[in-house]
């Protein structure tokens, strides 16, 4: 039982890092938020990253080139959350 909720938990977190991953990339290239695919990736992933706004600056810019930071702060967490869930996950498998 203990195993069925680790691994549902752990493909939730791969949903999540998903769709983190997808806002970064449309951030990065500057996506039209009035297309409705683009506003949903948006309004989804607001949930998870709002958790972290205000640990570090919204955005750093390297020549005209700007790179959402929050999203990333994000990522990292749910990535390290993942890889705990996935050792966890072997930890409880059955030989």
């Amino acid at each position: 039982m203990i195993k069925l909720i680790l691994q549902i938990a752990y493909i939730g977190d791969t949903l999540i890092e998903a769709i983190i991953l997808i806002r970064i990339i449309l951030s990065i290239f500057s996506a039209n938020l009035s297309n409705m695919y683009v506003a949903w990736i948006f309004s989804v992933s607001d949930i998870f990253i709002s958790l972290f706004s205000g640990v570090t600056a919204d955005t750093l810019v390297i020549d005209n080139f700007q790179i959402p930071i929050t999203p990333v702060v994000a990522l990292v967490f749910f990535a390290i959350v993942g890889f705990v869930l996935s050792e966890l996950l072997k930890a409880f498998r059955q030989d």
